[in-house]
């Protein structure tokens, strides 16, 4: 698997938090234009965008999880509890910035982009 190795599993942990802030400054590079075109598209386009890719990494941090015995990790000093370990905070940063992105949509869609 590509996912094997100790320097692509803490991809697991940095990429959610690197989409998360490039859907935010991508939505502040993009508000002029909806605000001046009166749509949004782009803007709703965007956060989905996000919030696909953020799922994704949290698919794969979860199945990397199954792989290496579907425990909770425990106290042992293996290779085995270790990656569990970085699957599953993988796994919760993934839902934590999930929901940080949804709540971006969220004020995406209630508020005009000409109000900012």
């Amino acid at each position: 698997m590509v996912l094997s190795s100790a320097r692509t599993s803490w991809m697991l942990i940095v990429v959610p938090a690197l989409i998360t802030a490039a859907q935010h400054e991508a939505l502040f590079v993009i508000v002029r234009q909806a605000c001046a075109a009166q749509h949004n598209v782009m803007l709703y386009g965007v956060n989905v965008a996000a919030m696909l890719l953020i799922a994704l990494v949290a698919l794969v941090a979860y199945l990397k999880w199954r792989a290496e015995g579907a425990q909770w990790p425990g106290e042992a000093a293996d290779v085995e509890t270790s990656t569990r370990f970085i699957a599953m905070v993988g796994l919760l940063g993934s839902v934590i910035f999930f929901l940080v992105t949804l709540a971006q949509g969220i004020a995406t869609v209630y508020y005009d982009p000409c109000q900012l």
